[in-house]
């Protein structure tokens, strides 16, 4: 047998069964508060590493190899952080990537002549909204000259 296989434990029915991995158990559940952890974790080494790279935070020179390496470190800090911040949100990301996939998109036509119309109804109320604004202007002068 060799070290990948997991070894095969005769129960006392006499049916064999596959003897659980526990690491790979532990791996493979899902914890309740994982996802936040990772999110605060994630924050936190942007922070740190983004505090060294401006130098507000300081690692002594005495630390064997963060203190002749501190950018390298820094780096390294903010690019695990990304990466966990991407694996925190993923899960809430994952069930809009399968819905994109089913929308129906319009064609170039239908898009350009949509995007026209908003830009015409955003043009037509700014000169609307500049018109009220003129009136309500010359109404306040107005009444300002009557005191």
């Amino acid at each position: 047998m060799s070290k990948k296989e997991n070894p095969v434990v005769q129960n006392n029915e006499g049916t064999t069964k596959k003897k659980k991995n526990r690491l790979a158990e532990v791996f493979m559940k899902d914890y309740r508060f994982e996802g936040l952890i990772l999110l605060i974790l994630a924050v936190v080494a942007i922070v740190l590493g983004v505090l060294i790279l401006v130098n507000t935070l300081t690692i002594d020179a005495s630390i064997p190899v963060l203190g002749d390496y501190p950018k390298v470190f820094a780096w390294i800090l903010v690019g695990l952080g990304v990466v966990s911040l991407g694996l925190a949100v993923w899960p809430f990301y994952k069930p809009s990537v399968e819905e994109v996939k089913r929308v129906t998109w319009p064609t170039g036509k239908q898009f350009l002549y949509d995007s026209i119309i908003v830009l015409l109804f955003v043009a037509i109320l700014a000169l609307f909204y500049t018109a009220i604004d003129t009136g309500f202007s010359a109404l306040v002068s107005w009444l300002e000259g009557l005191k």
